[in-house]
C-alpha cells in the first residue's frame, strides 16, 4: 500500500498485471518466458510459435513516477517549490547512430518545470507535464494502454496541440531513463502488416495478417503481443510507401511469391515507434529470418533505410528499435542505370562543348567509386543517353534533396567506425549529387508490375 497524492488516497499496487479477454474477465498473470522456453504453462509449442518475453521496464517506471510522487508531497509540506526534472534532446547533429562509445556532448542537458512557475508559460508546462505524469501513473496501475492522441483530446485546451503531447511524452520517458512503451504511453497505430503470420495478443485476441484486405492491418504495439505464429514464413520485406505496399497486399504477393510466403509491412514513410520496435523484436526472436528494405532511390530513402537500422536521433534513448542486419533489396543506382544506355560520343567537337557542360552538370559523369576501393576518377567523356524504357524513369534532384543528401552524408561521415552499409550509403548519395538524379520504387516495375523485379532479387539472396 502506499500514498497516491493525485487521488489523495491510499491505493495497493497490483503484484502482477492482468489482462481480460474477450468476455471481459480477468485473465491469470502471463508468464516472463526463459531464453530457450518454447512452452506455454504446460503445452509445448511448435517451432513456428514464439513467444515475445515481457517487458520489465513498466515496473521500473511506475517505481520512478511514484518516487517523483514523493518528492513533490516532501515538497508541498515544508511549503518549498515543486521542482519535476525535465530532460530534452535538443541537437540532432550531434547524433552518432552506429557509434560504439556515447558521445558525451551528445546535445543533452537537464531543465526543469517548477510550480509556481517563473511565468504564465512554465506554469502552463508543470501542468501540462504533471497530467501526463498522472495519466501514464494511472494507466501502469491499471495495467492499460493509452494513446498519445487520447491524451490530446481529453485535455485539449491545456496542451492546445498534439506536438506538443509528443514531445512532452518522448521527454519525460527519456528523462526517466525508461522507453515510452513503459510508460503505457502508445502513439495511434500507424504502421501496416499483410503476410503468413498471425499475431496473438495478450487480451485472447487472435490477429491473422493472412486474412487482410488489400489495406493490410493496422501494427499494434508490440507490447500487446503475446505470441507470434509465423507459419512458414522464409522473408519478411519492409517497404517505404504505402502505395506500394497495398499493391502487392491486394496481389497477394506474401503468398504467391517464387521465394515463397512472406511477411509485407511499411511504415507509411519515416517509420514510427511501433512499427520499429515490432522489427526489431522480431529479428530479436527470428535472427535468422531474412528481413529486407524497400526504399526509393534518393535522400529520403535511404535516410528511411538508416532509421530502420540505427535508430533517430529523437528516440535514440528507446530500447529494442533498431535492426542493424536489414538489408537493402532496392532500389540503387545499379537498377536505375540499367535503364539507361551510356555510350560515347567521339563525334563531338568544339561546337557542342556548351551541350557537353549541360550533360556532365547532370547525369553524364562517368564516375568511380570513393577512396575505400582505390580508384581514380575517370576523366569525363562527352556522352549521349538513349533511353531503353517506355517512360523516363528518373528525376534531378531538388534543393530540399540536396540539403537532405549532405545532412545524411554528414551523419555517415560522423560515425566512429564505418560499416559495410554506412559505406554504401555514402557512395549512393554521392551518385545521387554527382548524377543529380533521383527515383521512385515504381522506376524498376515492368508497366505496373513490380513482382518479377522482386522475385528475382529475394531469390538471388536466399542462393
Amino acid at each position: 500500500m502506499y500514498f497516491c497524492p493525485i487521488r489523495n488516497q491510499f491505493l495497493h499496487r497490483p503484484s502482477q498485471p492482468t489482462t481480460s479477454n474477450a468476455h471481459g474477465q480477468l485473465s491469470p498473470p502471463l508468464r516472463q518466458p526463459g531464453p530457450s522456453s518454447v512452452r506455454a504453462g504446460s503445452i509445448r509449442l511448435p517451432r513456428n510459435i514464439v513467444v515475445i518475453p515481457q517487458s520489465q521496464s513498466n515496473d521500473d517506471a511506475l517505481a520512478k513516477i511514484e518516487t517523483l510522487f514523493e518528492t513533490i508531497v516532501d515538497a508541498v509540506s515544508v511549503g518549498g517549490p515543486i521542482i519535476i526534472p525535465y530532460r530534452r534532446s535538443t541537437n540532432a547533429q550531434a547524433f552518432n547512430p552506429t557509434a560504439s562509445v556515447p558521445n558525451p556532448r551528445d546535445g543533452r542537458h537537464m531543465d526543469s518545470v517548477r510550480f509556481p512557475g517563473r511565468n504564465p508559460q512554465e506554469l502552463r508546462r508543470f501542468e501540462a507535464l504533471f497530467r501526463i505524469i498522472e495519466l501514464s501513473h494511472e494507466a501502469l496501475l491499471s495495467g492499460t494502454l493509452i494513446t498519445k492522441r487520447n491524451i490530446y483530446y481529453q485535455n485539449m485546451e491545456l496542451f492546445r496541440s498534439q506536438s506538443v503531447v509528443d514531445e512532452m511524452v518522448d521527454n519525460l520517458a527519456f528523462t526517466l531513463g525508461v522507453g515510452r512503451g513503459d510508460l503505457n504511453i502508445v502513439a495511434t497505430a500507424k504502421g501496416l502488416i499483410a503476410g503468413q503470420v498471425k499475431l496473438m495478443m495478450r487480451g485472447g485476441i487472435c490477429i491473422n495478417c493472412a486474412e487482410s484486405s488489400d489495406s493490410g492491418v493496422l501494427l499494434p504495439s508490440i507490447s500487446a503481443v503475446d505470441r507470434i505464429d509465423f507459419q512458414s514464413v522464409k522473408w519478411l520485406l519492409v517497404i517505404e510507401k504505402e502505395a506500394t505496399f497495398r499493391t502487392l497486399s491486394a496481389s497477394l504477393y506474401h503468398t504467391v511469391s517464387r521465394a515463397g510466403s512472406g511477411i509485407l509491412v511499411t511504415g507509411k514513410g519515416y517509420p514510427d515507434l511501433a512499427t520499429r520496435k515490432f522489427l526489431a523484436t522480431v529479428h530479436s526472436v527470428r535472427p535468422r529470418l531474412p528481413m529486407f528494405a524497400l526504399v526509393d532511390f534518393d535522400p529520403h530513402g535511404i535516410s528511411i533505410l538508416r532509421t530502420y537500422q540505427y535508430g533517430s536521433q529523437r528516440l535514440d534513448h528507446e530500447e529494442r528499435t533498431k535492426v542493424p542486419r536489414l538489408r537493402w533489396l532496392g532500389i540503387r543506382s545499379s537498377d536505375v542505370l540499367s535503364q539507361t544506355v551510356i555510350t560515347q560520343d567521339l563525334s563531338a567537337n568544339s561546337q557542342d562543348s556548351q551541350s557537353s557542360q549541360d550533360l556532365s552538370s547532370q547525369e553524364s559523369i562517368t564516375y568511380s567509386v570513393d577512396t575505400f576501393q582505390d580508384e581514380r576518377p575517370a576523366k569525363r567523356p562527352r556522352t549521349r543517353r538513349t533511353k531503353s524504357h517506355a517512360s523516363d524513369c528518373t528525376s534531378p534532384l531538388s534543393d530540399g534533396d540536396r540539403e537532405k543528401a549532405v545532412s545524411v552524408l554528414r551523419d555517415i561521415c560522423t560515425t566512429a567506425r564505418l560499416d559495410t552499409a554506412g559505406r554504401e550509403h555514402k557512395l549512393e548519395l554521392q551518385r545521387m549529387l554527382m548524377l543529380n538524379v533521383k527515383a521512385e520504387i515504381q522506376a524498376v516495375d515492368e508497366f505496373g508490375d513490380i513482382t518479377n523485379w522482386l522475385d528475382e532479387r529475394l531469390l538471388s539472396h536466399s542462393r
